[in-house]
């Protein structure tokens, strides 16, 4: 049996539920629950600073004009190849390309999901 305990936010005393126990903090009260969800929320917040930021980022841009999503339709064709195969080592070159392409497909991928 789990014994009576101080609630973190009202501070009144309360009987956790049975098949939770040591681990509920704060009563049943719909304030108390709602108060433990905002604080939880800015935890997590302070721990993840910009992370929801930049995931609305990334929904926007795929979300954005479906004729820019056609201009940017392969970004990898805006490099000239052949200089950057006579500027840089042939294996950097087939590195750099095939990881461009295996970022345009995730991009992809992303946006038709």
């Amino acid at each position: 049996m789990v014994k009576p305990r101080p609630c973190r936010v009202c501070r009144k005393w309360f009987r956790p539920d049975a098949r939770v126990g040591d681990r509920q903090h704060v009563c049943g009260s719909p304030a108390c629950q709602r108060e433990l969800h905002r604080r939880n929320c800015a935890n997590w917040h302070r721990r993840n600073p910009g992370l929801e930021q930049e995931a609305r980022f990334e929904e926007r841009l795929v979300e954005s004009d479906p004729a820019i999503q056609q201009r940017l339709a392969d970004p990898l064709e805006a490099i000239d190849w052949p200089f950057a195969k006579a500027v840089i080592d042939l294996k950097i070159v087939a590195l750099i390309r095939e990881t461009g392409k295996v970022i345009l497909r995730r991009a992809r991928d992303l946006s038709s999901a």
